[in-house]
């Protein structure tokens, strides 16, 4: 986006738009044209920005940072689009305008002017002047008292606005969002599931996609994890289901879960009529237990994941050509330091990395809130490495220590929910954070947490209320990063107050080929964890995870082993 202004008229004429294309045309280049749009608020924003395809029914608008998105329309009136277009074609359609007028202007003909005595206009600017000030007074002491009688609620509400409503901010392909939204429309298609590797932001597509299915048909919309299905939905909803096989990767034991899930979701569509359904998968996963997920099938014989929505770019030159306009957009461009290491950042070296097994727009979104890893990111293209690096830095920062603590102490549990605090837990690791501390409007240290976590999306859409909500960190990547950086500081430490879910999720035994995304265990720690899972009571659920195998079978030779030289000793002595 080389230009930007704002202005209160967009044409909506071909001949006036394609004149002042004319005229803003050294402002643009290469695939950018000029565009007119209105934004959220309507102001109304001339910018070049590359075109897009517009779906019948939608008005293109933009954003904060200046990209194009759309917005549903009343597609009975005439100026409203019916069919599909260009975004640069948008001035055959005023409705997508709002409000394309003049603001009213108050002026005066030289006639008139010469009419008006200069002692009334004198009289007339004086008067509006004290009456702008009593205005202002009285505006003023109201503010002051109102600010003075509930300055604690203000800064509380504000500061939770700052958090509470921070998303990351995924990276989503349009076009994936319009193919989603085409698919899901047709009739007789009850359910898609969107496919893409780890960091394509398969639920962040899923989300939108939901979000301009339900503007575009009045309906609800809701989330839920695929092993916390509900027993019912009404009508005309559109169901979300995400962490299949695990939130932060493979548990190596959830078949029968999935196949759980599938009955539920089978059942919900054959007993209520207007649902329709969004399955969110890892690539990954999807080809490994593809042939379970294709087993249950509903009344029409159709299973759930007969269509398909895949992320994953390839060889796809329009997608990778997308993503380095983000990449230069969201990086590149909106740093002015000239010293920067940034400079030194090229798209390739995100493409052919040895990250490359995560998705691009996760690893632009990690570098644009992280800006100060690149010169880590630059040693060895690694977004992970970069990560745990990162994270070791701000251990060792004292003046960031409470950010810190609590970062561990949410990576340790899983997430955070005000009133589940656990202070048994913070007094065996030692760390000092209470749950007073988390009210980030009251310390500017823990204000940087809104960097690393978030609301549960399903807590926010649900409408729950701060003080109940959980938290987890934005992306189930960072989480990752956390599990990694203390792993392999004290993988001990991490087995015994970790999580059980994460541990399984993401450790294997040392014999076995590790992912990019797991770490591996010795024997030790493998027998510690099988001991642990035998703690809690799940060896049963687990039985086939090879931490459990191997452990389970650790722990027997090793008694064996005491047993053979107990007897060793009995024979010797007598």
């Amino acid at each position: 986006m080389t230009y930007n202004e704002n202005l209160d008229v967009c044409p909506i004429t071909k001949e006036t738009w394609e004149k002042r294309a004319e005229e803003k045309s050294v402002d643009c280049g290469g695939q950018s044209v000029y565009h007119c749009l209105a934004d959220n608020e309507g102001r109304k924003w001339e910018r070049c920005v590359e075109k897009s395809l517009i779906k019948e029914g939608f008005c293109p608008i933009f954003t904060n940072k200046g990209f194009i998105d759309w917005k549903p329309c009343n597609i009975s009136i005439s100026t409203c689009p019916n069919i599909a277009y260009f975004s640069d074609e948008v001035y055959k359609y005023p409705d997508c305008f709002g409000n394309n007028s003049l603001h009213n202007q108050i002026g005066l003909s030289n006639n008139k002017a010469n009419d008006i005595d200069l002692v009334t206009i004198i009289g007339v600017v004086i008067g509006l002047v004290i009456f702008a000030a009593a205005i202002l007074t009285f505006g003023f002491l109201y503010m002051r008292r109102k600010r003075m009688n509930s300055e604690t609620k203000d800064e509380h509400e504000e500061s939770e606005m700052l958090l509470f409503d921070r998303m990351s901010d995924e990276i989503v392909i349009k076009q994936n969002v319009d193919n989603g939204i085409a698919l899901l429309s047709k009739d007789g298609v009850r359910s898609i599931v969107v496919v893409g590797k780890f960091g394509n932001f398969v639920s962040g597509t899923s989300r939108v996609i939901i979000k301009k299915f339900q503007e575009m048909r009045k309906w609800n919309c809701l989330e839920c994890r695929y092993t916390d299905i509900p027993n019912y939905i009404e009508e005309n909803t559109v169901l979300y289901v995400y962490g299949w096989f695990g939130l932060w990767n493979d548990d190596l034991c959830s078949r029968n879960k999935s196949k759980t899930a599938c009955k539920s979701l089978i059942r919900l569509l054959n007993e209520t009529n207007n649902v329709k359904l969004i399955l969110g998968m890892r690539s990954d996963f999807f080809k490994k237990y593809h042939q379970d997920l294709d087993e249950e099938v509903d009344e029409q014989n159709m299973s759930l994941v007969h269509y398909e929505l895949y992320l994953d770019s390839g060889a796809d030159i329009g997608k990778n050509h997308e993503f380095l306009r983000y990449f230069n957009d969201l990086i590149k461009k909106p740093c002015k330091k000239s010293d920067c290491a940034c400079k030194n950042l090229k798209y390739e070296m995100l493409r052919k990395g040895k990250d490359r097994v995560v998705g691009m727009p996760l690893k632009i979104s990690v570098i644009e809130k992280y800006h100060s890893l690149i010169p880590n990111y630059l040693q060895d293209c690694d977004i992970l490495k970069a990560m745990i690096d990162h994270f070791t830095a701000l251990e060792k920062d004292e003046k960031r220590r409470q950010l810190y603590e609590w970062i561990v102490y949410i990576c340790l549990k899983g997430k955070f929910t005000p009133g589940s605090f656990d202070t048994n837990l913070v007094e065996k690791i030692g760390i000092v954070i209470d749950e007073l501390s988390f009210k980030l409007y009251s310390n500017d240290n823990n204000f940087e947490l809104c960097e690393y976590i978030r609301m549960r999306n399903s807590d926010k859409q649900k409408n729950v209320q701060p003080e109940n909500a959980q938290y987890v960190f934005w992306h189930p990547f960072i989480y990752i990063c956390v599990f990694h950086f203390l792993f392999l500081k004290n993988p001990e430490f991490v087995i015994e107050y970790c999580n059980v879910d994460a541990i399984l999720q993401l450790v294997r035994p040392e014999r076995f080929k590790t992912s990019y995304f797991e770490v591996a265990a010795d024997n030790r720690c493998v027998a510690l964890i099988s001991e642990k899972i035998r703690q809690l009571g799940k060896e049963e659920e687990y039985a086939h995870h090879p931490l459990v195998m191997i452990g389970s079978a650790i722990v027997q030779a090793e008694a064996l082993g005491l047993g053979i030289r107990m007897l060793f000793k009995y024979m010797t002595e007598t």
